[in-house]
């Protein structure tokens, strides 16, 4: 009797102790009142108009708050619906792998497996690239090698035909380059394959199953979108959001910080059912750089992230499995400065809370408020300059009839290549920081809306050197 005892007591043990090593090994307790006090001192630092947040410790919600506005005379709670942007991919992935596992399709399987007219510039490379391929970003199509600028009704089919003139910036599965419209390819392909439109495959397979009861992929028919903001010279500005249709999959769902929570557990917990646990490991495993299936993965999986960056919205999404810990970051101001300065800042805040340690002094780093106060003090200064030097012009052909010939021409060819050189390299960075196609039109758009301050300061600086250069061409001729 002793022996079957001394034995029941060894299993007891041995299970106890194989549960001790399975659960996630926690950092210290998590300080609400610090993380709360954390977020007020950022938002008051940057300006923000309005945060949500929502962390999640061993598969339960166990914080969640808004702060600020979500415009239209309405406080932010973790229930306002906002744009996720990029953060679309990783539900995008996930459909395409629940598609997988239900034998529709393969991930190894050529892209015209599925959409036999697909084409891009390289004959050759069209039947090479994979779904699998567009999945990791290793296509070798990326957005500076895609010149199309598509209406913002335009549909997934004429978004995926507009590929026909894109050109590989590298060999197909040699390199990662982040190429969004390779998700809205994946999104095309989900429709074709399942037989339902995205938005609706989106809500039946993902988003219901899982209680998401306020999230959606059919942002034109959500009924509570915050109101987005831009930033101008310092402040935050209401603008309205431009949704293009045929872009869904790749950046335009809607959705909470509670329900980004509810998403968060289930990636954690393997994949909650949606998809098998062997499934939920490939989504979560890296091909070149540290790019997955719509995730990006740190220290062998200790750090799982991806973020989401509109015009007027800004997402970050953080697991921490090992830890058993997650929390959601959204926002209604994004993109321009924002994207880099203060959501990088409040993320950092917020995961030093989250994982037990001291969030960074609010001191420490920039602000996006005197980023844009310094604009505008530059506009300022440089509209005086510029007023002054157009008054200047009233005695400029009294002046210039005491020139050499080869220096009156210097002094009008000046007034037009200073301000040209200045918008060449402008417009270079501007492609480069958006990862944008390289087109004059879409690169003002993008300018002027996520940038709208550096945009004035770009005209203010070109536009009347221009206009007295035409204007000395003009006395000259007299």
């Amino acid at each position: 009797m002793k022996k079957y005892l001394f034995a029941a007591y060894t299993v007891v043990i041995l299970l106890a102790v194989l549960a001790l090593a399975a659960a996630p090994a926690h950092a210290s307790p998590i300080d609400f009142a610090a993380l709360d006090s954390a977020i007020h001192a950022q938002m008051a630092k940057h300006g923000l108009p309005g945060v949500a947040v929502a962390v999640v410790e061993d598969g339960q919600i166990v914080y969640s708050k808004g702060y600020g506005t979500a415009g239209h005379g309405q406080p932010m709670t973790a229930q306002t619906q906002m744009l996720i942007g990029s953060q679309s991919k990783s539900f995008t992935a996930l459909a395409i792998a629940q598609l997988a596992e239900a034998g529709k399709l393969d991930l190894n399987e050529p892209v015209q497996t599925y959409i036999p007219w697909f084409r891009v510039a390289d004959e050759a490379a069209s039947r090479r690239i994979t779904i699998n391929h567009l999945l990791h970003h290793t296509s070798g199509l990326s957005d500076s090698g895609y010149g199309v600028v598509l209406p913002l009704n335009a549909t997934p089919e004429e978004s995926v035909r507009s590929l026909a003139k894109a050109r590989l910036t590298a060999s197909v599965g040699s390199e990662h380059q982040y190429f969004n419209t390779g998700y809205s390819v994946l999104s095309y392909i989900i429709e074709i394959v399942s037989g339902e439109a995205y938005a609706d495959y989106i809500h039946n397979h993902i988003l219901a199953p899982l209680g998401m009861d306020a999230s959606t992929a059919d942002p034109p028919h959500a009924p509570g979108l915050a109101q987005g903001y831009t930033r101008l010279f310092g402040f935050a500005v209401p603008m309205r959001e431009q949704i293009p249709a045929y872009a869904v999959g790749e950046g335009f769902i809607v959705s909470t910080a509670e329900d980004m929570a509810r998403y968060a557990i289930a990636v954690m917990q393997d994949g909650a059912g949606l998809v098998s646990p062997q499934m939920m490991g490939r989504i979560l495993t890296p091909g070149l750089g540290n790019y997955g299936m719509g995730w990006m993965i740190y220290d062998d999986g200790a750090k799982i992230i991806h973020g989401g960056a509109n015009q007027t919205f800004r997402t970050d999404v953080n697991l921490y499995p090992r830890n058993g810990r997650a929390f959601i970051l959204l926002s209604n101001q994004g993109y321009q400065v924002d994207h880099f300065i203060s959501a990088a800042q409040l993320s950092a805040s917020v995961e030093a809370v989250v994982l037990g340690n001291t969030p960074p002094p609010v001191s420490q780093g920039w602000s996006v408020r005197w980023v844009g106060w310094a604009v505008g003090l530059i506009v300022l200064v440089l509209g005086i300059f510029q007023t002054r030097n157009l008054l200047a012009l009233r005695g400029w052909r009294e002046r210039s009839r005491r020139m050499s010939p080869a220096r009156r021409a210097w002094d009008v060819a000046i007034s037009f290549l200073i301000p040209t050189v200045i918008l060449v390299i402008v417009f270079w960075q501007v492609s480069r920081f958006y990862g944008d196609r390289f087109n004059l039109w879409t690169n003002l758009a993008y300018f002027g809306r996520g940038l709208p301050d550096v945009f004035i300061l770009m005209l203010v600086g070109s536009l009347p050197d221009y206009v007295q250069g035409i204007i000395k061409l003009f006395l000259w001729r007299k």
